[in-house]
C-alpha cells in the first residue's frame, strides 16, 4: 500500500508551478500541483486520458473548452479527454490541486 500526508509533500516556488508524481499505478496515475498567485498551466488536451482535478486549498479558475469555472477548496472537476482545458490560480490566493488520470501519451 502507498500511502502520504500531503501536507508533507507541498511546495511552492516563485518562479514556476512545483508538478509531483504522488502515486503511480498501473491504472491510474496521482500528482500534486502547487500554484503561486497567478500562475497556471496552459490550455492543453489529451488524445486518450481524461483528468480529474481536486483543489485542497486556495481559489482560481479552470477551463473546459469553453466553459469558464470558479474553483476552491473541495471542487472537483472533469477534463474529459480530447476536451482543450487549463487552470490558473487566483491573483491572491495560492492553490493545490490534486490530478488523476490514466497511463498514456498526453499532449502536455
Amino acid at each position: 500500500m502507498e500511502s502520504l500526508v500531503l501536507n508533507d509533500v507541498v511546495e511552492f516556488n516563485a518562479e514556476k508551478r512545483v508538478r509531483k508524481a504522488l502515486i503511480k499505478a498501473p491504472n491510474v496515475i496521482c500528482e500534486l500541483v502547487c500554484y503561486e498567485p497567478g500562475q497556471g498551466v496552459v490550455t492543453h488536451q489529451h488524445p486518450r486520458q481524461d483528468e480529474i482535478f481536486y483543489v485542497v486549498e486556495g481559489k482560481g479558475e479552470m477551463w473546459i473548452e469553453e466553459e469558464r469555472i470558479a474553483v476552491g477548496p473541495g471542487s472537483l472537476v472533469l477534463a474529459p479527454s480530447q476536451k482543450r482545458h487549463g487552470l490558473t490560480a487566483g491573483a491572491d490566493s495560492r492553490m493545490v490541486v490534486l490530478f488523476f488520470k490514466g497511463p498514456g501519451t498526453s499532449l502536455s
